[in-house]
């Protein structure tokens, strides 16, 4: 039937009707067919492949190790997947090209692994690729535990994010880059201070080469290079701790040529790159960046191609390196710069830029020139319009964006200025700019820019290559966290503030510095800011409050400091709720005094040197030269006065102050401080005895009373007197009144102590008769004596009784 209806059709219904038929049992076809199915009949397929090119290796004599072993190779891999795969069933392998279940797979071959992976296959054998290729060439199935990823050693803990936690700071300074740039840089300073005397200091008359030295995106490059299958010239890369909301820290120049910057937001970046281009977020490698800087300064210290006279290090990935020029040597500067491009790079597999000038200011701009992968030479005296042209104001060191918008407000009638050369044009068009750029942003400031337009280096610029020690010291520690930060109470902060104050006094005590001065600078969450950013636990929006406080004597005394800076927190009046970060930092660091050990070392007795044999003392000389110690030469003698006094006035007086000089420069700092400790101990007991009236050892005149003048003798009569008096009359008015003068001299001496003690005794006395005598008429005038004239006369003076505390006296009578 069906062939007599198609025998009817006409061509063009013919093949409409065959069309419709076959798209309709397509789409049948489709909807039976599924996803798991297809990659059933693919894994089918494909495992018939490998089951035929097993065969043929092992009837060649192929070794099967991998026999019974089922292996699923995850991301990517050195050797590659393909050629792994190969490999594994040539020598008997099963190759898994679909993990549909984890269970199939008795190995994983992985490099490497994101966090949630490593959870996912936690219970499974996962190997790195070494493994294979190890084991084809030992010839036999290696044990997989020795190719066993680590993730327990190489994963870092789960990060610490309550401030209050005690490892917060810790955990915060692994994962901080600036404070790995910050001890990094602080290191390799000091090193400039400890190989000193390997540097040869130029003169300022001396013609000198400075080569401006740096890496093209150092940290961007590092990461890189555990990446591949990444160009690091074509592929935008970026430097990160996450993937949203995270700061970028380092990106490379195809990053830079969408925009992107460093300190962008990542999410903000992706925004930058067109569609289908992906931005590569890579982890910092602390590690390595630090090994591949220190490769980078010991090519600065050791090649073949030149010997720098200095080597200043700017940063970890940044120097200066200067060379003294000398008159008979023309060396080629141009071969110099890239045969130190070459080694850096084979050393480091990263590529370094180039400036070379005979100037600070013109090898940093070449620098900018050469940049990226190349160098570029140009001296002072050819500077040119061209070239100044292409510098920005900001190029310049020290102009930031406010000072370039105030210069510009001073030329107001004119476009802005972009680059040197038109602030050039407009300084020799008008004369009186430059004193207008004196007012506005300081003399300082105004001579540097002038100094620049020249090729020139200002003087303060010039302290790093003419006094390296000096320039380099260090001046200054701080702390700065504004990340993670809250708190509740007053009490979480001190505890913060005591954390932070040990790490920095911890830091002082290995520089060997004590500060003279605290800053607090603290970030306090703006009013109309959420409560939380939208950065997890950033600072988000907020005003910044600071207060300094200037230390008495410098110290580095933990519980000093901490209390200083807790008080300091207090007078800004920050609630500990609203605290978004915190700066402590000591400035105008002094270095702690030497020992008194130290310091009678530094000198030797001039007799001693003296009475040593004449043909041993020029060697001792030289030595104690080069070790800094003095010869205490003796002070001017009875003859040598008798001398000054026979010669002209004008010249014995010029003498004396000669002699008077040397002698405060001689005096060691150990007698200073003996001569202080025995004037305080003589003015101690020189106060005691005054009190105690001590007439033989006081050096203030005696008090007399009955012809007496010691105070334990005075007080026994005293208490001989009122015994015998007060079973009677009582005292004679006359003795009264001699008794009055005395307490009068004593009040009037600052002697308050004793009468204190001369009432007590007295007291103790009419107690002791009181139940005896009281009826007594000599008793009543006593006890009147007591209240009326004594205890009166010991409110009389100001001198308190904390004097006797102060010197601790005692009475034994």
């Amino acid at each position: 039937m069906e062939d007599s209806v198609l025998s009817q059709l006409s061509d063009d219904s013919l093949l409409e009707y065959i069309a419709d038929l076959s798209q309709s049992q397509s789409q049948l076809d489709a909807a039976d067919y599924t996803r798991e199915q297809y990659f059933r009949e693919k894994s089918a397929r494909q495992q018939q492949q490998d089951r035929a090119l097993q065969e043929e290796n092992k009837q060649n004599g192929v070794p099967q190790i991998f026999g019974g072993c089922a292996v699923y190779i995850n991301g990517y891999t050195k050797p590659g997947r393909l050629q792994l795969h190969e490999t594994l069933v040539r020598h008997g392998g099963k190759f898994i090209h679909y993990l549909s279940s984890k269970r199939k797979a008795t190995h994983i071959v992985a490099t490497n692994m994101p966090l949630k992976k490593r959870k996912e296959f936690a219970n499974y054998k996962v190997v790195t690729p070494e493994w294979i290729v190890e084991s084809v060439k030992a010839g036999k199935l290696l044990p997989w535990q020795s190719f066993a990823h680590a993730w327990d050693d190489k994963q870092p803990k789960i990060a610490v994010t309550n401030c209050n936690d005690p490892n917060f700071l810790n955990n915060f300074f692994q994962n901080s880059r600036l404070h790995h740039l910050s001890n990094w840089k602080s290191n390799l300073r000091q090193n400039v201070l400890q190989l000193n005397d390997s540097f040869r200091v130029p003169k300022k008359k001396d013609s000198l080469t400075v080569f401006h030295i740096d890496f093209d995106c150092f940290f961007a490059s590092v990461a890189a290079l555990d990446f591949p299958n990444l160009d690091i010239d074509s592929d935008p890369i970026v430097v990160c701790h996450g993937t949203h909301n995270s700061d970028i820290s380092s990106c490379n120049y195809a990053a830079r040529k969408y925009g992107i910057k460093n300190g962008m937001w990542v999410s903000d970046a992706k925004g930058f790159l067109p569609q289908g281009v992906t931005l590569n977020c890579l982890p910092y490698n602390f590690e390595k960046i630090e090994a591949k800087s220190a490769e980078f300064y010991s090519i600065l210290r050791k090649n073949d191609f030149i010997k720098f006279d200095e080597i200043l290090p700017i940063s970890i990935d940044e120097s200066i390196c200067v060379k003294i020029s000398q008159s008979s040597e023309t060396p080629n500067l141009r071969d110099i710069c890239q045969n130190l491009r070459n080694e850096i790079y084979k050393s480091t597999n990263c590529t370094v830029s180039i400036g070379c000038s005979d100037t600070l200011i013109m090898s940093r701009l070449n620098l900018k020139r050469a940049k990226p992968k190349s160098s570029f030479i140009l001296f002072h005296k050819d500077v040119d319009d061209t070239f100044l042209s292409n510098v920005k104001l900001s190029d310049i060191p020290g102009v930031g964006s406010s000072t370039i918008s105030k210069i510009n407000a001073l030329n107001n009638q004119e476009p802005i200025l972009e680059n040197v050369l038109q602030l050039k044009k407009v300084i020799n068009a008008n004369k009186s700019f430059i004193g207008s750029m004196t007012a506005t942003v300081g003399n300082k400031l105004t001579k540097k820019i002038l100094l620049s337009l020249d090729g020139k280096d200002d003087d303060e610029s010039l302290k790093m290559i003419y006094e390296p020690i000096n320039f380099f010291e260090r001046k200054s520690l701080s702390i700065d966290i504004n990340w993670g930060i809250r708190f509740n109470s007053i009490h979480e902060v001190d505890a913060f503030i005591d954390i932070c104050t040990k790490y920095l006094v911890e830091k002082l005590n290995e520089l060997k510095k004590k500060t003279s001065q605290i800053n607090l600078k603290l970030l306090k969450r703006a009013p109309n800011a959420p409560i939380e950013p939208e950065k997890y636990l950033g600072c988000g929006k907020c005003d910044s409050m600071n207060r300094n406080s200037k230390l008495g004597i410098p110290s580095n005394e933990f519980g000093f400091l901490t209390t200083e800076i807790k008080h300091n927190y207090r007078c800004v009046s920050c609630p500990p709720n609203e605290l978004r970060g915190i700066s402590i930092q000591f400035i105008k660091l002094v270095d702690v005094p030497s020992t008194k050990d130290d310091i009678s070392k530094r000198f030797i007795n001039f007799e001693t040197f003296q009475n040593l044999p004449n043909d041993v003392k020029p060697g001792f000389v030289n030595e104690l030269k080069k070790r800094k110690i003095q010869i205490k030469e003796p002070k001017v003698n009875k003859y040598q006065e008798s001398f000054l006094n026979e010669i002209p006035t004008q010249l014995r007086n010029e003498i004396k102050k000669d002699l008077i000089i040397n002698e405060k420069i001689k005096n060691s700092e150990i007698d200073r401080i003996y001569a202080k400790q025995v004037q305080r101990q003589n003015s101690l007991m020189n106060s005691k005895n005054h009190l105690l009236g001590n007439s033989n050892e006081s050096i203030f005149e005696s008090i007399k009373f009955q012809n007496e003048t010691s105070f334990k003798k005075i007080c026994s009569k005293i208490i001989a007197w009122v015994d015998f008096t007060v079973k009677d009359n009582g005292p004679h008015p006359k003795d009264l009144e001699l008794f009055e003068n005395y307490l009068d001299k004593l009040s009037d001496s600052n002697r308050v102590p004793l009468i204190l003690r001369i009432s007590k005794l007295i007291s103790n006395e009419l107690n002791l008769k009181s139940l005896k005598y009281s009826n007594e008429n000599g008793f009543q005038i006593w006890e009147q004596q007591l209240i009326k004239t004594i205890i009166p006369k010991l409110m009389k003076n100001k001198h308190t009784f904390q004097t006797v505390r102060k010197l601790d006296l005692e009475f034994d009578l």
